[in-house]
């Protein structure tokens, strides 16, 4: 899964190598070839944690739309079809001129397959970190990937002139020459998780990627202010930033419509419809599914904390099970209890919804899994309080194990001067893999985390660790016992 928001001294120029065909693919590009709703190079452009892109290839309808969206340089291979070698050393030359004579001592390169459309933008950022001193490569099946790798830019224009032909140039050299001459201790490698090291030379390769390839999800970590209006501007905002870095659905915190602490009741009598109606509008503006924490009328002076779903395709509303009854908060006081389990399909990709305190209740999280959920989004305004960021992490990744899903949580960002009881969030929006592991967070500012799902990856997790099916068989031992 690829998340943002790496920050290393130096400049990151990422090289994408985009003239891929195989006999095997009937000739094809393979890098243009459409995989979860857009081509694997674009995929490729979007996860790469880069100051610079550079795609060398043939020339393509798409590279004026992309060198738009991403500020990619296009440059095409010289002579064309010469290897990729060659198209290697004309990316660098670009890459030359991009530091405009610049101290290139501590710019890296990152060597990557416009064919690869799983990269992972954290694994990525990780290899970059490696890539002062060292070459740092992807390993998927025990295999070095020669183009999911981070060169310092000295190191990678000393290895192409130590292979380059006696009479100049490197036309259909392998990229295995470029590495064979690297010392044992000039080369690490970086386990691949899920599917990440996947490239597409058969269509066999091809129809694992798209069973693999999820759905695009953004995290949107903001402050919620008590004016309203300025709630409405930061759902604008944030959703035409998702739309732009790709996403396919946006996940915003709890309560984003009005923080706990003001009239829940007003909120859902006066302003819901205003904010449903905004949702729906940038939905259907920027081709997106938009999940946001609202509050929607219930009984008496009640109402119910509701995420609404909204965006093509999708159309759904969970209302909050477990109430905040807690650390001295009494949130059934103002809140009424849903009852139900909701889940929405987003291209194939299951999403489960739970919000908040329900982090606290595993079976919840499990029976979503066992409806199909893949991954389960969180939204969040987690109570500030003593041990209460311990107590989230761990949470986080406890339901992650449970139900070997992937959650997703958006917190939101507290205030900087909030000095009241209810709770306004702290921040700490995370992306927790099916197995436990953290695999992108933020701190307590405003931010956004982007997140590629690995279906397979998810699948793997529930065959090495069949939970699901071992709490299915352990159930009915229960039942009987009671």
């Amino acid at each position: 899964m690829a998340s943002d928001d790496d920050h290393t001294p130096g400049h990151t120029i990422a090289i994408v190598l985009a003239g891929g065909t195989s006999s095997r693919m009937g000739g094809v590009d393979k890098t243009r070839l459409p995989v979860a709703g857009t081509s694997s190079l674009e995929r490729v452009l979007r996860a790469a944690p880069a100051d610079h892109l550079i795609v060398v290839g043939p020339e393509q309808q798409d590279a004026a739309d992309l060198q738009a969206r991403y500020s990619a340089r296009f440059v095409r291979e010289d002579p064309p079809g010469s290897g990729p070698l060659a198209a290697l050393a004309r990316g660098v030359d670009e890459a030359k001129q991009l530091l405009a004579g610049g101290d290139p001592a501590f710019t890296r390169i990152l060597l990557l397959g416009g064919d690869m459309p799983l990269l992972r933008t954290e694994t990525l950022a990780a290899l970059r970190e490696h890539a002062n001193d060292r070459v740092a490569a992807l390993e998927a099946d025990g295999r070095t990937q020669f183009l999911c790798a981070a060169w310092p830019l000295r190191r990678l224009r000393a290895a192409l002139d130590a292979v380059a032909h006696p009479e100049g140039g490197w036309q259909d050299l392998s990229l295995r020459r470029l590495y064979a001459d690297l010392g044992p201790d000039e080369l690490i490698t970086r386990p691949a998780h899920g599917h990440e090291g996947a490239d597409m030379d058969t269509p066999e390769d091809l129809d694992q990627v798209r069973r693999s390839a999820g759905a695009r999800i953004a995290l949107a970590q903001v402050r919620i202010s008590e004016d309203v209006a300025d709630n409405f501007e930061t759902v604008r905002r944030t959703a035409a930033e998702a739309a732009e870095r790709g996403a396919d659905l946006l996940l915003l915190p709890e309560a984003t419509l009005t923080p706990f602490g003001t009239d829940l009741c007003r909120a859902a009598e006066q302003l819901h419809q205003a904010f449903e109606a905004l949702i729906e509008q940038l939905s259907a503006q920027h081709d997106l599914v938009i999940v946001a924490g609202s509050f929607t009328v219930a009984d008496g002076d009640r109402v119910h904390n509701t995420v609404i779903v909204r965006g093509p395709g999708a159309h759904a509303d969970y209302r909050k099970i477990h109430l905040f009854d807690a650390y001295g908060s009494r949130e059934s006081e103002t809140v009424a209890p849903g009852t139900d389990l909701v889940t929405i399909d987003l291209g194939g990709t299951c999403l489960g919804i739970a919000t908040c305190y329900d982090v606290r209740f595993a079976e919840q999280f499990t029976a979503l899994a066992r409806q199909g959920a893949h991954a389960i989004l969180v939204p969040l305004a987690w109570a500030e309080g003593p041990t209460k960021s311990e107590q989230l992490r761990l949470l986080l990744r406890a339901r992650a194990l449970d139900s070997t899903s992937v959650i997703l949580a958006a917190d939101q960002a507290p205030p900087p001067d909030y000095t009241g009881r209810a709770p306004r969030g702290i921040g700490e929006s995370a992306v927790i893999s099916p197995l436990g592991q953290v695999q992108a967070e933020l701190g307590r500012e405003e931010g956004m985390l982007v997140v590629d799902l690995d279906l397979a990856e998810i699948d793997d997790a529930r065959r090495s660790l069949p939970v699901l099916e071992h709490g299915t068989a352990a159930d009915d031992v229960f039942r009987r016992s009671s």
